[in-house]
């Protein structure tokens, strides 16, 4: 399944069949882990924006609004 959706959106069957295959990316997986630990995820969905701001479970799609607009200010701002 995961490599007809890889297909799909424009990627070779026979490297995406390599990859997760492989270990490739497993260091990378590592890190967002432990990244997901430090923030204090406890389920999904989880969102982290800009490293600052969390945001759990299903949330209203004004409460991500929100999130967005006060990181956009914080990056205009620099």
């Amino acid at each position: 399944m995961l490599t007809q959706i890889g297909v799909e959106i424009g990627l070779d069957a026979t490297e995406v069949g390599r990859v997760l295959a492989g270990d490739d990316y497993a260091a990378d997986v590592q890190r967002d882990i432990a990244e997901a630990r430090q923030v204090g995820v406890t389920g999904v969905p989880f969102f982290v924006f800009n490293g600052k701001y969390a945001v759990s479970g299903a949330q209203d799609s004004a409460v991500f609004v929100d999130v967005l607009q006060k990181v956009f200010q914080e990056m205009d701002a620099r």
